[in-house]
């Protein structure tokens, strides 16, 4: 847990250093204005990933090398923005990877890779809607899917997505329907013309809602 955490922030970190000027153009002025505390927390982080990687290494050596994968990922995605469909896969199915983890362990297959499946779809759509808000600045500075195909096909695309995500969730435990309305009004808000930044919003509550239902009766 420790070590994801660790990878997944120093991706995060290491993007917004990398993008820090593009995202200047979106009012995200944060990393531009502490480009060395950026970069700082940015290797601190990588560190305690690589430090972490190792001891899982030693603890377990499949859980090692996955996590190992998932952070040479993470290196290398913030280099991947213009080539087609590479950045959006990569997001995607590193937030599903991390979910079939327990399989190594003996973890019940079946259930956790239906679980990565949506987690996958879910994620794959989010990033959609999050394209679909910055296209205005992205022309020229990255490849994205509302660029590519357009803003009609991305948004069909960023329904059809997560309602495959939550039925998928479904077929794992009921306890997700709990999540699934929240899921069905962001594509329903995307498609009438809603902003792609409230679709995600409410999104993002129906895949919180779906965590801790399966958290806690799944």
């Amino acid at each position: 847990v420790l070590a994801t955490f660790f990878i997944t922030s120093a991706t995060i970190l290491q993007n917004d250093w990398r993008d820090r000027f593009h995202d200047a153009r979106k009012g995200k002025m944060l990393a531009l204005q502490h480009q060395k505390a950026f970069i700082t927390w940015t290797i601190t982080y990588w560190a305690m990933s690589g430090g972490l990687i190792v001891l899982a290494v030693l603890h377990d050596h499949a859980i090692g090398v996955v996590l190992a994968l998932t952070a040479i990922v993470g290196l290398v995605y913030s280099e991947t923005r213009k080539i087609p469909l590479v950045p959006i896969m990569l997001v995607s199915l590193c937030s599903a990877t991390e979910v079939t983890l327990p399989i190594v362990v003996g973890g019940n297959s079946e259930k956790l890779w239906l679980m990565s499946l949506s987690v996958f779809c879910i994620i794959f759509a989010r990033e959609i809607m999050k394209d679909l808000e910055d296209a205005y600045l992205d022309r020229g500075y990255k490849w994205t899917f509302p660029l590519r195909i357009g803003e009609r096909h991305s948004k069909t695309l960023a329904t059809v997505t997560p309602v495959m995500g939550s039925a998928v969730a479904i077929k794992v435990s009921l306890a997700a329907l709990l999540g699934v309305p929240f899921i069905l009004v962001a594509s329903i808000l995307l498609v009438r013309g809603g902003g792609p930044s409230t679709s995600k919003m409410v999104l993002d509550a129906g895949m919180t809602l779906i965590i801790l239902a399966l958290i806690t009766f799944g």
